[in-house]
């Protein structure tokens, strides 16, 4: 599991999904423990040594890497709140610019999306379904996202939703586990791609 989140680390930075630092990612390595990236390094130079172990309940941080300069990830408490709320196995933050943008297509709390093949990705959906997605205003700091993040989790307008976007920053995204983590991350940026090149060809 520590080997897999490094990589895909590596794999979503090359996608200019956690570049500059930011982003990150987490996921159960057993029940109650939680494997989590550090914040403000390059990740797509992170090794598994690197990782942090915290309480999936509590946040308290259970194993430390051997790098003592090392910080835990700032989402740490979103983790947790979308883990807690929705039974994620693993989540993933990406500052993708399509998720930015995305954002931006919406005045209101909700992304709308429908039309595309590309929703069949998302539990529950098909391609002529309307997909509602969260979208929260953004913080100074990471963790002044939480109350937010779990208020939407618990609006029952997104109950299928497997993403919630972030003005100005990105999105948060998650699965039962780390592949369909993984595949979720993968979905909801090709829709975010889709609709801005949507809205560009009007």
């Amino acid at each position: 599991m520590r080997e897999l989140l490094c990589e895909l680390l590596r794999l979503f930075y090359d996608k200019g999904w956690v570049s500059g630092t930011g982003g990150g990612i987490c996921a159960l390595e057993a029940p109650g423990r939680l494997l989590l990236a550090p914040t403000g390094v390059h990740k797509e130079r992170v090794t598994p040594d690197d990782l942090f172990v915290v309480d999936a309940s509590s946040g308290a941080i259970l194993e430390v890497p051997g790098d003592a300069s090392l910080r835990p990830s700032e989402c740490g408490e979103i983790f947790r709140a979308i883990i807690a709320r929705r039974g994620a196995g693993s989540v993933v933050h990406s500052h993708a610019l399509a998720a930015v943008l995305a954002c931006d297509l919406t005045p209101d709390d909700a992304l709308v999306i429908e039309g595309l093949e590309m929703l069949k990705g998302i539990p529950g959906m098909s391609n002529t379904d309307r997909h509602l997605m969260p979208v929260i205003a953004n913080t100074p700091r990471e963790p002044e996202l939480t109350s937010e993040v779990s208020r939407v989790l618990d609006d029952p307008r997104f109950a299928g939703a497997q993403a919630i976007g972030v003005r100005d920053h990105g999105a948060y995204l998650w699965g039962e586990d780390i592949w369909e983590a993984k595949k979720h991350t993968e979905v909801y940026h090709f829709l975010f791609e889709a609709l801005i090149a949507r809205r560009k060809a009007r």
